[in-house]
């Protein structure tokens, strides 16, 4: 197998596991490989995790493209709850769970992951510069206000999931 093969086996599994699931010994699994084989395509595990993350951040930002078309929006409400609304789709979920698995590693200083975070956000604010309505003032700053609500968004609807699954242990498993 060639790197782009093993590449697209390992962001499958992590698309399906999250990051957390990114361990030697599963991504060479899920490659079909042995640990060793990878450790010989990529050099070091921080190459191949370096790797990874890179082909996670051009797949997701590709996916941002293919579900929302590069056209203006009619005003700044409307594109935000369009991109909410894309980011909440059952197909964006994956990438949703591994871009907050990438925010965890570049808050706990990982270099590749503050990398690899950089390029997501550079990316993501081009993304919504170019459909920012006509005549915006200000473009990159709009951009960057507009990331950062919707961003706090999602972060609010992960916070609800996890009450939700609380609950529902909570239930399973009564207090004493």
């Amino acid at each position: 197998m060639n790197k782009a093969d093993l590449l697209a086996a390992m962001a499958a599994h992590v698309r399906h596991t999250g990051l957390a699931g990114a361990s030697l010994r599963p991504l060479a699994r899920a490659a079909g490989t042995s640990d060793r084989m990878l450790i010989y395509h990529f050099g070091t595990k921080a190459k191949l995790i370096a790797a990874l993350l890179d082909r996670l951040a051009s797949e997701m930002l590709g996916a941002m493209n293919a579900i929302l078309p590069a056209t203006s929006a009619e005003s700044d409400a409307t594109l935000a709850a369009e991109i909410i609304a894309l980011f909440r789709t059952p197909t964006f979920q994956p990438y949703r769970r591994i871009w907050f698995d990438i925010l965890s590693g570049a808050a706990s200083n990982d270099k590749v992951h503050r990398d690899i975070a950089r390029r997501i956000l550079a990316g993501q604010v081009d993304w919504i510069t170019a459909r920012l309505p006509e005549g915006t003032h200000n473009p990159t700053s709009q951009a960057k206000a507009m990331l950062v609500m919707i961003q706090g968004a999602l972060t609010l609807d992960l916070v609800e999931m996890s009450k939700a699954a609380n609950l529902g242990v909570q239930r399973a498993y009564p207090p004493r």
